[in-house]
């Protein structure tokens, strides 16, 4: 029989995303309970934090770990994208949280913490370089380098979905014009399969069209997926990367992970990489937040 003392501590998970934040309690790498709210759309931080008061434990004695969408430097929090989730610029996101549980969090940005997740216990586990791209309403990436979790001085490491895919393309919430996100993610994929259609289309409707041999919804499909394999190409020539694992909403569509392989064959041999679907789960953030608390990461 195992000891009291010898199970792992529990960590408090909590992950932030535009439309819903989720919390769990997490030991080692099981999900104990979990919950989930709307995320508020208010623009104020302070509601986002007394939403996740309402899901936490009553009196929570534990670390706390948050993954959260958007920028995360010394615990303060920015979006790079408003339209993803408003909040006022350098929320402190961290102090305000440690207010309410009494905690002081481990904060870190939610494609970062999937990446981990993925690279512990998921489709990276047997790379040393390796990304993770999750592909839904945006873009979001994280890199593992060297067997180490990149976050950059700033936490911009990974925001492959802001990188240039059309020099003369739409705006971006982030304020650049064409960038990848603006060309592949789910809302790009909505508006511009309405403008082929002139009416909304949603990105599963598109896929579903697609799937019916439709030439129109086919080739949006196909221009999101050009653009992800030279992206995904840059960041190779970049930092080398060994695998690339794609997970989100239209990452794991049908066929989608398919057309990227079969489109990466086409780049010149020394910018083929393995593309393979992530395997750590819906909950991945939650996982990597938590795993991340226990020695691997530390902020500076």
């Amino acid at each position: 029989m195992t000891a009291a003392s010898d199970r792992p501590a529990p960590v408090l998970a909590i992950d932030i995303g535009g439309t819903k934040i989720a919390a769990a309690e997490i030991r080692g790498r099981q999900l104990i309970g979990r919950w989930q709210t709307a995320t508020p759309r208010t623009g104020k931080g302070d509601d986002l934090v007394a939403a996740i008061a309402g899901l936490a434990p009553k009196h929570w004695v534990g670390a706390v770990a948050v993954a959260t969408t958007g920028i995360v430097r010394d615990g303060a929090l920015t979006a790079l994208n408003p339209q993803t989730l408003p909040i006022e610029d350098g929320y402190p996101l961290a102090q305000a949280i440690e207010s309410v549980l009494g905690v002081p969090p481990l904060v870190i940005n939610d494609a970062q913490a999937a990446a981990w997740a993925e690279f512990s216990v998921g489709a990276g586990r047997f790379y040393r370089n390796f990304a993770f791209v999750t592909v839904s309403t945006g873009i979001g990436c994280g890199l593992v380098v060297d067997g180490r979790l990149l976050t950059g001085a700033t936490g911009l490491a990974g925001h492959l979905g802001h990188t240039m895919a059309e020099p003369d393309g739409v705006v971006c919430g982030c304020g650049r014009r064409g960038c990848l996100e603006t060309i592949a993610s789910g809302t790009a994929l909505a508006r511009r399969g309405g403008e082929r259609f002139g009416r909304p289309v949603a990105a599963p409707e598109l896929f579903e069209t697609a799937a019916q041999g439709e030439g129109s919804a086919k080739e949006v499909i196909a221009v999101a997926v050009e653009a992800l394999v030279n992206a995904f190409a840059d960041l190779t020539a970049a930092v080398d990367v060994d695998c690339f694992a794609v997970g989100g909403g239209v990452g794991l569509a049908g066929g989608f992970i398919e057309a990227l392989q079969a489109r990466s064959l086409l780049l010149p041999r020394i910018f083929q990489r393995p593309i393979v679907a992530a395997r750590a789960g819906a909950d991945a953030g939650l996982l990597g937040a938590a795993m991340l608390v226990d020695g691997n990461f530390h902020q500076k």
